[in-house]
């Protein structure tokens, strides 16, 4: 019987025994944590733990047996817990004024235009700076948005619902990138724009979906998914199917609604992404709290921070530095240098897609890469897209909270 040696990528082996006559058996390996010591410490603890696996596992089920639908439409302060009152919600983790990006501070201070809170974005910026107008991130209010995204109580919103679970979420109506809320002159075209989405689209879906009943947006997933549509950056197919649901109902409840329910969804393709949000959202929010999960059920970026949640800790941001997206694909006349850092919540639809562990995470070195649309740095409209990752500090972060390490006694070294 001839000899057969497996070795572990060694080349001065391989090369000693290929001298010996012998062709070694190259098993490619790469160590737990990529070899950091630290990391297989903390990997230890996380699998050795019984209960971060019987988490995980009832949090799989819960995810596995989601059904996000479509369930209705209408104005933030009417469908949205907590938006009736001067508060403006924002994508990504919380934090202060002056530490979101730039972009997103613009949108902000535009959406409190809007509101009529303020005459202009100094005074907007002002008025929030001294606490006049509050912010909060939009996952603490069950909301998605995506890119730029902020959600002021006037505006146009989808409701979507987990008919397994009951769980609730919501984005703001969009078709892409011309429903942002740019600086400059467009600004009044804008605002006209989301009294719009507010006054016909919102109220015609509503009508429509009270007609024909919810949308099964995870069946509209799976299809579109067979069809080649691309879910994060243009699910062009998808919106075509969400319309073709509408339209019976817009015909007989809704009819003068049809065009402007039509210009947003045939628009640049993106009128489905917030709707995938919203049920990604709604459908992590039914894994949220299974005991001791260290599956990733939060992904969100402002400009400044990006940051991770865990099903077994729901509230609890881990936070690192968002970094900016690579190979990214820009539109004419944009380039790197226009990108603003992750920002927008659409990494939930990742998180709801992948099932991301962060045991895994850890284990492989680095967090998935992740696709997602790429905002402008001056004013968080859409100018291409690529592939980001979570700095894997943030997922350290939330895997040691999970599972810390035990304390040291008195009198331990």
């Amino acid at each position: 019987m001839p000899l057969a040696i497996a070795t572990i990528e060694a080349p001065l082996v391989d090369a000693g025994l290929r001298e010996q006559g012998v062709e070694p058996l190259v098993i490619e390996w790469t160590p737990p944590a990529r070899g950091d010591l630290a990391d297989v410490a903390l990997l230890t603890r996380a699998y050795a733990d019984d209960g971060v696996e019987a988490g995980n596992r009832e949090a799989l089920a819960r995810l596995d047996s989601a059904r996000p639908h479509l369930v209705g439409a209408g104005i933030a302060a009417d469908l949205v817990p907590g938006m009736d009152d001067r508060i403006i919600l924002h994508a990504g983790p919380p934090c202060d004024w002056d530490h979101l990006g730039p972009a997103m501070r613009g949108q902000i201070a535009r959406a409190a235009m809007l509101e009529g809170w303020a005459p202009d974005q100094g005074e907007a910026a002002t008025l929030i700076a001294h606490g006049a107008i509050s912010l909060a991130p939009t996952d603490a209010h069950g909301v998605a948005a995506t890119m730029c995204g902020v959600l002021s109580p006037s505006m146009a919103v989808w409701a979507v619902r987990d008919e397994e679970t009951g769980a609730e979420a919501w984005s703001p109506i969009s078709d892409g990138a011309g429903d942002g809320l740019p600086q400059g002159a467009r600004t009044r075209d804008l605002i006209a724009r989301q009294r719009m989405l507010a006054d016909r689209v919102a109220p015609g879906a509503a009508a429509a979906l009270d007609a024909t009943g919810p949308i099964d947006l995870t069946d509209i997933t799976r299809r579109a998914s067979q069809a080649g549509d691309a879910p994060v950056c243009h699910p062009r197919i998808a919106a075509m199917m969400i319309l073709h649901a509408l339209l019976p109902g817009l015909a007989t409840r809704a009819l003068d609604a049809v065009p402007a329910v039509a210009a947003i969804t045939s628009g640049d393709g993106r009128m489905a992404l917030p709707v995938m949000a919203a049920a990604a959202r709604a459908a992590l929010e039914s894994a949220s709290g299974a005991p001791r999960s260290s599956l990733v059920i939060g992904m969100s970026g402002n400009g400044t921070d990006v940051a991770i949640t865990l099903a077994g800790m729901p509230g609890a941001w881990f936070s690192a530095p968002a970094p900016i997206a690579e190979d990214g694909d820009f539109g004419e006349g944009t380039s790197s240098p226009d990108a603003a850092p992750w920002t927008g919540d659409q990494g939930v639809i990742s998180c709801a897609d992948m099932a991301i562990d962060a045991r895994l995470c850890i284990d492989a070195g680095e967090a998935p890469g992740i696709a997602m649309g790429i905002a402008s740095r001056a004013d968080g409209t859409w100018i291409g897209e690529g592939i980001a990752r979570v700095p894997l500090t943030a997922v350290r972060d939330a895997l040691d909270a999970l599972v810390p390490a035990p304390a040291m006694g008195p009198g331990a070294p």
